[in-house]
Parts: structure tokens; sequence; C-alpha cells
């Protein structure tokens, strides 16, 4: 049951939808997201060929039917790469994204919720991590961690905690 001021949640969505619709732009953006999601999650569907086998007679062919990106210097399709390296892209921005979260909501609604000395203690360590160069920080831990897909998702949780932890704090 809403209020007299408002509005019944499915009106509310109506409206949404409606806005939405009239943004050109959002609707493009959407659908472009909606593509590239799509063809991430079904890339061993839509290619049979391997994103890593070289196929030398192919090598460095122009855009065409077969292959409209291309091919590169070992002859593997380009498309096909872009399409599998975007599996890799959403993984790790999805885990480090999550484990950000993971350490900055805590962290945060603890410093919000006691406040005082506590409250000083880990927004002074949250500090520490801010004034640091996200960028040059994140290149040492994974030179530190040697370079794989795990130590980059490190790196960026660890540059990316502190604005979430600031944030929760603050609505807390």
């Amino acid at each position: 049951v809403c209020g007299p001021l408002e509005m019944p949640p499915e009106d509310r969505l109506r409206r949404f939808w409606r806005k939405l619709k009239r943004n050109k732009a959002a609707v493009a953006g959407g659908v472009m997201l909606v593509i590239y999601l799509a063809g991430a999650l079904m890339a061993p569907v839509l290619f049979s060929a391997s994103p890593a086998a070289p196929n030398l007679i192919n090598a460095l062919e122009p855009p065409s039917l077969k292959d409209p990106l291309g091919t590169d210097e070992l002859g593997r399709s380009i498309l096909v790469r872009v399409v599998y390296g975007a599996r890799v892209s959403l993984l790790v921005g999805l885990i480090s994204t999550l484990a950000s979260l993971a350490v900055g909501i805590p962290l945060g609604a603890a410093a919000g919720y006691f406040g005082g000395k506590i409250d000083d203690a880990l927004m002074r360590f949250t500090e520490f991590f801010q004034t640091v160069p996200s960028f040059a920080l994140a290149i040492v831990l994974v030179a530190i961690m040697q370079p794989s897909i795990t130590s980059i998702v490190v790196a960026i949780a660890i540059v990316s905690w502190p604005p979430v932890a600031r944030l929760v704090r603050g609505e807390v």
C-alpha cells in the first residue's frame, strides 16, 4: 500500500522504461552492452576456432566475411580473440568489484557504526591507501605477486576498496 504522494512500484517501473526509451544514447548503449555480454558468454558456441591456435597460412589477412576484423601475424582471427578477451575482462571486473565490496562495506559500516577511535583508525587506514597513486600501487602489487589474472584481480580490489569504505561510512 502506497502513501498519498508515493507511486506504486509498477507505475515507477513503467515511467522508468518510458523515459529510458526516449533517451536514444541510453538505448544504444544498452543494446551494445547486451551484445557484448551475449558475445562473451556464448563465445564457445559462436566460434569453434581456438583464440590461441595459430594458422600461418591466414597470417595478416584483411577483414573479410570469414574474419570481419581480419587476422593477426599468426593467422588468428582478431574477432575471436576480442570476444574471448571480453570473457576475461568481464571476469576480472566482476571478481575485483565483488572483492572490493567485500572489504569496503564491512570496514565502512564498522567505522560509521562504532564511531570514535575505531572510526578514526579505520579511516586513517583507508586514507593511507588513498594517498598512494592507485595505478602505481597496482603495478607494484602485480610485479610483486608475479603477473597473472589473479594478481591483477587482487591489485584492482586493493586499490578500489577505499572509496567504497568512505561512502558506506558516510551512509551509516
